[in-house]
């Protein structure tokens, strides 16, 4: 016996133990914030050996707690409290709900950086742990990764699913509360941990109706089953007390059986009553008695009226008695005492059997909650006392009753069930039961609701950590999407039969298949999925060595758009095959990573056999049914086998057919042959144990005949297995459609279960964007009162929610229907064939909005957190009820709470609620960030794409626009949203308060002084990203729609783009390599693309109709006569003319002797000219397409033009007698008339145009386009006016415009932009060219102030005039001013300086060709002083990073090279004499060519043209030595030396072999010692990587104690500079960056990729964490640099001048430039002559004797 121990009446057998759960405490804020970055791209050559995990460690301190309030929710409240703030009272209710909604913003930011943490590390020990994780998922479940649909598949549903077992009456109150109060604390606790939640109480709700069918036992052991085979940790709870439980009647009885009873069964009457309920059901195989439904005897147990209804139901229970009485005694002489207790065992009984007694380790999963009423024995019987234990009845029973009660208690249950397990209570009983008004009954009720949580989330917690700890493996996304796929395939092959012909076809191709894939196709419900489901059956079955990869596209989120599957399908490949590359999520990469998965990874031993199921599910985004990613052909060791219907309309079949012509590759699924019907339909019956009368099968086969799919087989046999022998045969009836027999299946289910319950349930599966769980479905249910009311008409339940029962019960009628797929990160149902879909669509959602809305509010969490519904009753009276509904925050713990961020705005949008669609959703911060995070770019666009259908609302457009404009940012790194949000909507007022939800923004983040992105809601509409390098080409179709690109090698692909709704529409890869330009011909039927070599013609299909090849890598090229249905191709002289539709050549026109095309230039047409440059490009012809004739013109130019310029943009004016052209000599544009061959008109360019581009005319001829710069320019050439000027973010390659509306631009990036010329151009949303500096034409040598607001260099100055006569301008000393882009000093020189380095603040040094070194004052403006001797004479080649002399600041010193460049010599700042030389040792003629200083100058190594380096010090001024290729052993020794802040280490690259191998290696310079290599064992490839590109690190010192290198292979190494190991390799750009210079003491390292990429990442030095990321649209050619407040940046673009200012938000590191002091006053402007002398009084005693070098430049 157990001991009880007594605490206030209520007892328990064991202390309580701790609560397991763990949730997480925020910490403790430390006003800091972080920046998280993520790797956009793979790295290149990945995959060929293992390599450790890139590492960008990132710390995650808590959020500063101090911030504003977030949240448009909020923000309404507020403002909506404002208005009647006027008490004190509803003063501190607004701020009772600024401070709710900081600590729920709090709340939210340490969730988001906890799941960030939580990835981070999950992808470290995936990366890190791979061999071993591999290993052991190979001994147990990588089977699933294999693809082997033959091994019983493991469980990986999130999912805690706990079946509550209880007797009926004696629990209701314990039941109640734990359903009201437990079971949602429970299920938060799950929730938290990524998991769902379920009970399954069978007791509660339970009506009348239910037990009808005698249905009820066989459920309860069913959903037994379920919870046994997917719940994680707790399975089973009994709270078994007194009452042994209700014995219900078997709803079946073997016929033998029942026939054997009916014998030992003397009494007439109750041999009558049993003859009268179990009717022989011959059609069961063995035959069954079956019992009847209560109301076919008694029609008033289902009656509206009570009275009646409560006749019927005693005459049930007394005819139930006496059969139960019968049956048990009957069975006791013909079977036997123990065989007869299956007739007399309670349902109770059996539930505990199959949910505890027979489990495995039901400690870990089973609880009992034993209550023990003292005195109940001895109570008087009753009708009370009854509901708690038997009592009533006859004496023989209750002591049967009493035995098998006590055995179940006392010996089966402890004998399995620890004491740990079992929670006692002894409470006395009383005269009314359970008495939750009794003190020690209410004490009872909530210690036990308390012990029922704790337990069960303790064995919830411990589920938990031993799932995780049977397999990393197991718990990835990819294994859970594989075995979804599988299961699948198990579910549709089990009941396969027949098809032996198809099967036949593709083992034949499975085993000596051609090098194409295998494509079955058919009509919707001719079998193709379950063929396709058999064959991965077949597949795994009969070969032992194959890898079976098998998708059912649209099961599973991951399998229903392109993207999704080829990442999916890659990972599987990989994983299966030991590649551990990362897989890119760029569409065209992604491609490209798809086809070397299929031809490089399989091998002979281990073959690859890819199953896609239903391609016409696919959604058509990123041209997933166009089968542009499908390989061309596969490797020997692949075999591919796809499925798809065959109408038109979903592409996927008239695509194939192109892409794979071969007709031995197709097998059509036709009807099913007669005797593979039979044979199906026989071994159907033969799986369910049934059979029909000859009349039955006759009905069944002539259904088939009329409509001979196989889904209509399945539904008529589904129907036919429910017909008994003894049905009428008016009730046997088929239909002859598939939609006719869905809906009479439907009109069964409504007839059975309630109509208005079936058409609501069936309708939200539905309408669901993609499926629901059965918790949020019966969670919807209970807030839906037209459900409730009709469901109560004769009943009301304790709580206002669904029984739980009546959902199970219609769920299993549609079992074979409705299939079980993951969405979100959780296991949904939904329609498992499209025309139930379709079915259900037509007949439950034609008021589509009313279910979307309550959709809508359950994932909102409307009506949760004991938020009360309001409803009336059937009666209409009123009330509100907590309807217990799980509550919907954007995370629960670390996990993102993604069922509401896909389906709440989808469902908003759907019910038309736009304003709460803004509040919740789309002007939402917080959930768009969170969206963001938790899915992907493009899934928060189809957000707004979805309610731009809906809505014109501006706001929503603003922000969409917005979201448009940054995607390709977004993509690379998703933690750019705040900084890409903030500088394009910073100036829009209509959403500063969405942008005042940014405030109490947690995380750091990199942002510029001076905006540099477009704003929404201007002219530029879309930045469309899809191509991998920049585009080259871009044209349109006359219907501006249309238009097509192709981009730089390696892209190799066209691309056709809708560019009004801002989609990319179709890629067609791998044409041909090295695109030079394409365009629309043949009335835009034909895309004419020149590559390298050839000029292809082929339709939008990707078909090739024509290949010209060509001579030369490029040519000279146009369309020409109406609809472009000719082109000319210009060659040497000679004019091609050929035919657009057919490529073959018509006519070569000979040109006039002079003319010579060139490979490039530019060519343009009308319908009766063409207009074409020449060599050298400064002359051009003119060709009449009608007379054929060529005239040349070659363009004027004044006599004191020193040189000549070529011809940039020629176009041909509607009048068909005038060309337009320009050149680069001036910005005019000149009209040629070609009757003449004279220009007859000029219009005066706009100040500044001198690179005029591309020619664009609006079809009157009355408007041009043309690119200059980073700008397109519109004239009117009527009024001769500038009309408009849109500003690019970077320069303008080219420009298509069609219709006058809509113009596209492409330019140094693959970024094409779209623009809404329709639109007016504000101020507000240009582009605007913030931070250019005015006057300055290039910087050449710059550097920072002490202030962060200044900078100091040497500018060359902007002036007209002599630019227009070829005059080189006058270069000048400026001080700019960050804060206003300003030039505030400016000293113009009359010649450019050799150098400029910056003494201080208000002095400059600069070298002018007199060879002179002199002091110009910023203060002065004007030079002060000079330095004693001369320079050396000549500039030599000086590597980058190396300079021709160093400043000592701190001492006082300059330090360069004598004037014959042999020996160092040290200046003496203050007075300019030389202070010493410092002689090196003789090697003949070399010469020292740069130096390169630590950072306090103590130590200089000058590179020598001898390719050796001289090393000084000069602290001591002293010569330290000589390093050479004979130190290192190597056949030769790179220029590049860097050196740490104190100059004891260098570090130089040196290469050993002579094959073009580099390495870097340390040498302590003071010891003049030899040091280690660096060396990084874990990507031994990627260093000789480099050297086969010649090419070597770039490089940064670490202060004292590391080096950083940039690598080819893109990533950033981090070394410990004395002993040279590796300490950080650092991921997150895609293509290899530069290291701009740092300052001693800096805090921050910056990255900079300037190529496509074009982004900027910070990292702390310290950890080496990225705490910031910055990405610009333009391909800007900056130089980064430290400010010397080592908190802030500069940023400086050369040519034409840019500054800005950056500054690091949220690391203490804001720095406020308006608050700086200002520096420079006085004057501002000064002519400074460099050619008048400025001798220094000791020339004539300078020490430097060196002579000067006689060659004038190095012959190295």
């Amino acid at each position: 016996m157990k001991k009880t121990k007594t605490v206030g009446g209520a007892s328990s057998s064991r202390p309580a133990a701790k609560t397991t759960t763990n949730q997480t405490q925020a910490a403790k804020p430390n006003g800091r914030k972080e920046h998280v970055c993520t790797t956009s791209k793979p790295l290149p050559g990945a995959g060929v050996k293992q390599r450790p995990p890139l590492k960008s460690r990132i710390s995650f301190s808590q959020a500063n707690k101090t911030a504003k309030p977030l949240g448009a929710a909020s923000s309404i409240k507020s403002s909506a409290s404002s208005k009647v703030a006027t008490t004190p009272a509803s003063g501190n209710l607004v701020k009772t709900e600024k401070k709710n909604s900081n600590l729920e913003a709090d709340k939210l930011y340490a969730q988001i950086k906890q799941n960030l943490e939580v990835k981070k590390n999950a992808a470290r020990l995936q990366s890190m742990g791979f061999k071993g994780n591999f290993k052991q998922s190979e001994s147990s479940n990588h089977f699933v990764l294999l693809g082997d649909v033959t091994k019983p598949l493991p469980k990986t549903s999130k999912i805690v699913r706990l079946f509550t077992s209880s007797t009926f009456t004696d629990t209701m109150l314990e039941r109640n509360m734990l359903l009201e109060k437990t079971f949602p604390q429970i299920k938060l606790f799950c929730q938290t941990r990524g998991y769902e939640f379920q009970v399954v109480d069978m007791r509660w709700g339970v009506r009348d109706e239910s037990t009808d069918d005698h249905m009820g036992t066989e459920l309860c052991l069913k959903e037994l089953i379920q919870c046994r085979d997917i719940s994680t940790g707790p399975i089973f709870v009994t709270l078994l007390s007194h009452k042994y439980g209700y014995c219900a009647l078997p709803r079946e009885i073997q016929a033998t059986e029942f026939e054997k009873l009916l014998k030992s069964v003397k009494d007439k009457d109750k041999l009558a009553l049993l003859k009268k309920w179990f009717i022989k059901d011959d059609n069961s195989v063995p035959a069954m008695y079956v019992l009847q439904s209560i109301s076919t005897i008694f029609p008033e147990f289902l009656s509206s009226e009570a009275e009646k209804r409560l006749e019927a139901k005693k005459k049930w229970w007394e005819d139930n008695d006496a059969m139960q009485e019968a049956l048990y005694s009957a069975a006791k002489k013909a079977l036997g005492d123990t065989e007869a207790e299956k007739y007399v065992i309670s349902v109770t009984e059996k539930e505990v059997k199959q949910g505890l007694l027979d489990i495995k380790d039901a400690n870990k999963h089973c609880l009992w909650f034993q209550r023990t009423l003292r005195g109940i024995d001895k109570a008087e019987p009753s009708r009370l006392v009854s509901r708690y234990t038997e009592c009533l009845g006859s004496e023989e029973k209750l002591k049967k009753v009493k035995m098998l009660m006590s055995d179940l208690k006392e010996k089966k249950i402890p004998k399995v069930l620890p004491a740990e397990n079992i929670c006692t209570y002894a409470i006395d009983w009383t005269g009314k039961g359970i008495d939750p008004e009794n003190s020690q009954h209410k004490e009872y009720l909530e210690k036990m609701t308390t012990d029922f949580k704790m337990q069960v989330c303790r064995l919830i917690e411990k589920g938990i950590q031993e799932r995780e700890e049977e397999s990393v493996s197991t718990n990835n996304v990819l294994f859970e999407e594989c075995l979804q796929h599988l299961r699948f395939a198990h579910e549709k092959s089990k009941n396969f039969h027949g098809r032996e012909a198809v099967l036949k076809k593709t083992e034949a191709y499975l085993s000596k298949g051609n090098n194409l894939p295998l494509i079955i196709h058919g009509v919707s419900g001719s079998g193709k999925t379950s063929i396709m489901a058999k064959t991965a059956m077949m597949t795994a079955s009969k070969t032992s060595n194959a890898v079976v990869i098998i998708r059912f596209l649209g099961t599973t989120p991951r399998s229903s758009d392109i993207i999704s599957l080829l990442r999916s399908i890659c990972n599987q490949i990989k994983t299966v095959y030991g590649d551990t590359s990362v897989t890119s999520e760029d569409p065209k990469e992604l491609v490209e990573e798809f086809q070397r998965c299929l031809q490089e990874l399989p091998k002979p031993d281990k073959e690859l056999v890819l199953l896609l199921d239903s391609m016409d599910q696919l959604d058509p985004s990123h041209q997933g049914r166009q089968l542009g990613w499908m390989p061309t052909s596969l490797s020997e060791h692949v075999k591919f086998i796809v499925s798809t219907l065959e109408e038109e309309k979903y592409e996927c079949f008239p695509a194939l057919k192109f892409l794979y012509p071969v007709q031995s590759n197709y097998i059509a699924v036709e009807k099913l042959p007669e005797v593979d019907v039979k044979n199906i339909i026989d071994s159907w019956f033969k799986e369910k144990h049934r059979t029909l009368t000859s009349y039955q099968m006759d009905l069944l086969t002539r259904s088939f005949d009329q409509c001979p799919l196989p889904l209509n087989l399945k539904l008529s046999f589904d129907e036919a297995c429910r017909w008994t022998s003894f049905a009428a045969q008016d009730s046997t009836r088929l239909q002859t459609t598939i939609r006719a027999s869905i809906n009479r299946l439907f009109f069964r289910l409504e007839r059975k279960h309630g109509e208005l319950f079936v058409s609501k349930t069936l309708g939200y599966i539905t309408a669901a964007k993609s499926g629901l769980s059965e918790g949020e479905l019966e969670d919807i249910l209970a807030c839906d009162d037209d459900v409730l009311n009709d469901v109560y008409t004769y009943w009301t339940p304790p709580l206002r929610r669904l029984p739980p029962l009546l959902l199970l019960r219609l769920k299993a009628d549609l079992n074979e229907y409705i299939v079980e797929r993951g969405a979100d990160g959780m296991t949904v149902m939904y329609w498992y064939h499209r025309q139930f879909i379709q079915a259900a669509m037509d007949r439950y959602c034609e008021n589509a909005k009313i279910l979307h809305e309550a959709l809508a509010d359950f994932f909102s969490g409307k009506w949760s957190n004991g938020i009360k519904k309001p409803y009336k009753d059937k009666s209409g009276k009123a009330f509100e009820e907590d309807r217990l509904v799980a509550a919907q925050p954007l995370m629960f713990g670390s996990t993102f709470n993604v069922r509401k961020l896909n389906n709440l705005p989808y469902h908003r949008i759907k019910a038309d609620q736009i304003e709460a669609l803004k509040t919740e959703c789309l002007y939402n911060f917080k959930f768009i960030f969170c969206k963001l995070l938790a899915t992907s770019c493009s899934n928060v666009l189809s957000d707004f794409s979805l309610a731009s259908e809906k809505t014109n609302d501006k706001q929503i457009s603003i922000i969409r626009d917005t979201l448009q404009l940054s995607e390709h940012a977004l993509i690379f790194d998703k933690m750019l949203l705040v900084p890409q949000l903030l500088d394009r909507l910073s100036e829009e007022k209509s959403v500063a308060s969405f942008l005042s939800q940014m405030d109490d923004y947690p995380f750091s983040f990199l942002f510029p002084r001076h905006h540099m992105l477009a704003k929404p809601g201007g002219s530029l509409v879309f930045s469309l990203s899809g191509h991998t390098a920049d585009i080259i080409s871009v044209d349109m179709k006359q219907d501006g729609v249309t238009a097509v690109t192709c981009a730089k090698y390696p892209d190799n692909s066209i691309k056709f783009w809708d560019v009004k709704n801002g989609k990319l529409l179709k890629s067609i890869d791998s044409i041909a390599p090295r695109a030079v330009k394409l365009y629309f011909v043949c009335n835009d039927t034909i895309i004419l693309a020149h590559f390298h070599n050839k000029i292809v013609g082929l339709k939008e299909s990707g078909e090739i109709l024509y290949t010209i090849p060509i001579p030369r890598e490029r040519t000279l090229f146009c369309p020409v006569d109406k609809g472009r249905v000719a082109f000319l191709v210009f060659q040497d002289n000679t004019i091609g003319w050929y035919d657009a539709k057919t490529g073959k050549k018509t006519e070569t026109i000979i040109c006039p002797d002079g003319v010579r095309f060139g490979d490039t230039g530019v060519a343009v047409s009308s319908k009766t000219l063409v207009a074409a440059t020449v060599e050298p490009r400064e002359k051009f012809i003119v060709l009449n397409l009608i007379t054929k004739q060529v005239s040349l013109y070659d363009v004027p130019y004044p006599e004191e033009v020193i040189r000549r310029h070529i011809i940039k943009s020629l176009a041909i004016l509607p009048d068909e007698r005038h060309v337009i052209f320009s050149i680069r000599f001036d910005n005019d544009i000149r009209f040629l008339d070609v009757s003449t061959m004279k220009e007859d008109r000029i219009i005066k360019g706009s100040k500044g145009d001198f690179t005029l581009g591309q020619f664009v005319l609006s079809p009157d001829g009355t408007e041009l386009f043309y690119q200059v710069g980073q700008s397109v320019c519109t004239w009117n050439l009527k009024t001769e006016k500038l009309k408009m000027k849109y500003l690019h973010p970077c320069y303008v390659f080219g420009i298509a415009s069609t219709d006058w509306k809509t113009m596209v631009t492409i330019s140094n990036t693959p970024i094409l932009r779209v623009w809404d010329i329709t639109k007016k151009v504000t101020d507000k949303n240009k582009i605007k060219a913030t931070g250019a500096v005015r006057g300055l034409v290039r910087m050449y040598d710059y550097g920072p102030t002490s202030s962060p607001r200044y900078l100091l260099g040497l500018a060359q100055l902007y002036m007209l005039d002599r630019r227009q006569k070829g005059e080189e301008e006058d270069f000048g000393v400026v001080a700019v001013d960050l804060l206003t882009s300003e030039v505030c000093k400016k000293g113009q020189l009359n010649e450019k300086p050799r150098l400029l380095e910056i003494l201080n603040d208000k002095e400059v040094i600069i070298c002018s060709s007199d060879r002179k070194l002199r002091v110009f004052d910023l203060d002065k403006m004007e030079i002060t002083r000079s330095f004693q001797g001369k320079m050396f004479e000549h500039i030599p080649f000086t590597p980058y990073g190396y300079v021709e002399l160093v400043v000592l600041k701190d001492r006082g010193e300059l330090v360069t090279v004598t004037k014959g460049r042999k020996h160092f010599k040290i200046y003496d700042i203050k007075n300019g004499k030389t202070k010493a030389i410092i002689k090196c040792p003789s090697e003949g003629n070399c010469r020292l060519k740069g130096l390169k200083a630590c950072y306090d100058g103590s130590v200089v190594i000058a590179h020598s043209t001898a390719d050796k380096f001289f090393i000084l010090d000069t602290v001591n001024s002293k010569f330290l030595g000589v390093v050479g290729e004979d130190d290192f052993q190597c056949q030769r020794i790179f220029e590049y030396v860097h050196l740490t802040s104190s100059g004891n280490t260098a570090l130089f690259s040196v290469n050993s072999t002579g094959e073009n191998v580099w390495s870097m290696q340390l040498y302590r310079v003071r010891e003049g010692k030899v040091g280690v290599k660096l060396t990084d064992n874990g990507y031994p490839d990627s260093l000789q990587y480099e050297a086969r590109f010649l090419a070597v690190p770039n490089v940064r010192n670490l202060e004292d104690w590391g080096f950083v290198t940039s690598y080819l292979d893109n990533v950033i190494r981090v070394w410990d500079a004395t002993k040279g190991t590796i300490l950080h390799r650092l991921g997150g750009h895609a293509m290899p960056v530069t290291l701009p210079l740092m300052k001693k003491g800096s805090k921050y390292l910056v990255t900079h990729c300037r190529r496509q990429e074009n982004t900027l990442r910070v990292w702390n030095i310290k950890t080496m964490d990225c705490v910031a990321a910055y990405k610009m649209e333009g391909n800007e050619n900056m130089v980064f640099e430290d400010c010397e407040d080592l908190k802030s940046f500069f940023s400086i673009r050369t040519d034409p001048v840019h500054y800005n200012h950056w500054s690091l938000k949220g690391l203490g590191c804001d720095t406020d430039l308006q608050s700086m002091p200002v520096i420079y006053t006085g004057k501002q402007h000064s002519e400074v002559d460099l050619s008048v002398p400025t001798p220094h009084p000791d020339d004539a005693m300078d020490p430097d004797d060196d002579p000067d070098e006689e060659d004038e430049f190095d012959e190295d």
